[in-house]
């Protein structure tokens, strides 16, 4: 049973395996320069390019933080702790043996820094729950007085760089490899190597652009799809911690107050950044588990009327919240449809989508169409169709309400007898 059990955890955190800088560069690498699947050019042209460059920056004092690591402040120096090392996944880890690896990893980092640090330092610069499990008082409202303001986020997007400078002695040697040992004429190695700079650079920021609290993420780009492509993964910055969430909490009350807010604010930050973040990633960056999770996103839509925007919420990869609808009850309570995408993190475009597709099942139940057949001509599933007629008979009970509502919208409706 234990190991049925783990390889279920694993399952559901395998997609992180692929969240590392060494499998977006071949993505990228193998679709700009036509490269095979199982390209061994790729795969050596970004090894050496990424310990050539890993060198050079070591021996000139430049520091980056690369995916995944947090940045957090300790006597007075950034110390880059990491939170998710994308092999322990590969190598078959169980999450908890994952996380406790990770766990000891960043003690040591931490002690690289400070000899005398805790593990009390570690839990509490993470904002875990091993720090305090006493239960919070009855009735102790963890929700925010109201909603994070995303004008007040300075976070931007991450630009890609086309045309990355490199250090001579990184382009020659590189290159001159790629030109000996692979038969690439001398222009072709150049573009390659300042590609992978490139990529390799807008992955991985500086340090001194980063403040403490802040990691670097993969995550998935807000364009939709439902493959698990390091193609379509964007680097966000996120503020995993932000000053003051560090601090002792009295019970687990004052603790899910600090993760709300976290969520809150790193959910946000990934969309301005054009990315979402999925449950899975919440879960392994808060410590939550995945009930909590969901618990506090359902929480905070039924507080404030905002859905946050999850990879589940925007590109439909579950059913976090219905945010259909939702987007129809708002639309029929009289909002906007640029009210309902600012509420909802959704474009214009997606709002109008989803009013469509009920303005559609509601012509199809004026004409008495089976729900089978609703499926059928809208494309949708009959949990969704299902959905829309539930508001429907809440909304529009009787067939002279539902023929004003849809006259309203401009349908000329004819009796069919």
């Amino acid at each position: 049973m234990r190991r049925v059990m783990a390889g279920k955890g694993q399952d559901r955190f395998s997609t992180l395996s692929a969240r590392d800088l060494v499998s977006v560069e071949l993505a990228h690498l193998k679709v700009r320069f036509e490269l095979a699947e199982k390209s061994v050019l790729a795969e050596r042209a970004v090894a050496l390019v990424n310990a050539a460059l890993d060198g050079h920056e070591r021996e000139h004092g430049i520091m980056r933080a690369k995916p995944g690591e947090l940045v957090v402040e300790h006597q007075g120096k950034k110390v880059l702790l990491p939170l998710l090392e994308t092999s322990c996944f590969r190598r078959g880890m169980a999450p908890l043996e994952a996380r406790r690896h990770h766990e000891h990893d960043q003690y040591s980092r931490l002690r690289e820094c400070d000899p005398e640090a805790t593990y009390g330092d570690l839990w509490r610069m993470l904002g875990r729950e091993e720090q305090n499990r006493k239960r919070a008082p009855k009735g102790y409202d963890f929700l925010p007085p109201e909603p994070l303001s995303d004008e007040g986020l300075t976070v931007l997007p991450r630009n890609p760089s086309d045309l990355m400078p490199v250090p001579s002695t990184v382009m020659n040697a590189v290159s001159d490899i790629l030109v000996n040992e692979y038969g690439l004429k001398p222009g072709q190695a150049q573009t390659m190597v300042e590609a992978i700079a490139g990529i390799r650079a807008w992955c991985c920021p500086l340090l001194e652009e980063l403040e403490p609290g802040q990691v670097v993420w993969l995550c998935r780009g807000t364009r939709k799809s439902r493959r698990q492509d390091p193609l379509l993964f964007v680097p966000v910055v996120l503020t995993l911690m932000a000053p003051g969430e560090d601090a002792e909490f009295g019970h687990r009350g004052e603790l899910k107050a600090v993760k709300v807010r976290q969520i809150e604010r790193m959910t946000t930050e990934a969309w301005r950044q054009d990315g979402v973040l999925t449950n899975f990633e919440l879960e392994w960056l808060t410590g939550l588990t995945q009930t909590t999770i969901r618990e506090l996103l359902e929480r905070y839509q039924e507080r404030f009327g905002i859905i946050l925007p999850t990879a589940g919420t925007v590109l439909d990869m579950g059913r976090t919240l219905t945010h259909k609808k939702i987007v129809v009850e708002m639309a029929l309570s009289g909002m906007t449809t640029k009210e309902i995408a600012r509420r909802i993190y959704h474009t214009e475009e997606a709002v109008d989508s989803y009013l469509k597709t009920f303005d559609k099942t509601l012509i199809l139940r004026h004409f008495k169409l089976p729900v089978s057949a609703m499926a059928r001509v809208l494309g949708h599933g009959q949990t969704l169709i299902n959905e829309h007629l539930a508001l429907a008979e809440k909304h529009f009970p009787t067939p002279e309400a539902l023929s004003e509502y849809l006259t309203g919208r401009g349908v000329a409706l004819h009796d069919t007898g």
